[in-house]
């Protein structure tokens, strides 16, 4: 009896700290994709790029990302809300290289055309750091 209590106690115990560890990256990926939508909120988009992973950098050209984002983002307004909607995690997706990713997604409201939907992958880097290399908004 007193086995299956030290057994049952030390899985509660790995689990408590998984889930931690686990909460603890999410936190880390949130921030990391807030800080970079920060920069796409205040028109920073060269920097934005900037802070993208290599991948998003190796397959954006900066002209067009400017171009292509100042689009999508000037007719939208002002950023309103933001809330976080979906996370998920994934080892391989479709155009990007092998991995650790993390995909989050967002309802953001905007001043002038309301609900919309961001999507964010952000990648882990060498640095432990997670860096987005994908975006889109819908």
């Amino acid at each position: 009896m007193t086995k299956h209590l030290l057994g049952l106690f030390l899985l509660f115990l790995y689990l408590t700290i998984a889930h931690a560890n686990d909460k603890s990256i999410l936190e880390k990926v949130e921030s990391s994709a807030r800080s970079w939508l920060e920069l796409v909120d205040t028109e920073k988009y060269k920097e934005s790029l900037e802070q993208a992973s290599p991948v998003f950098k190796t397959k954006t050209d900066e002209a067009e990302w400017v171009r292509t984002i100042t689009a999508s983002r000037e007719s939208r307004g002002a950023v309103t809300a933001r809330y976080i909607a979906t996370a998920g995690s994934a080892k391989s997706l479709s155009g990007l290289p092998d991995g650790e990713y993390i995909v989050l997604q967002f309802y953001t409201t905007f001043a002038v055309k309301g609900l919309a939907l961001e999507t964010i992958t952000l990648e882990k880097s060498s640095d432990g750091g997670w860096r987005v290399s994908q975006y889109s908004i819908k």
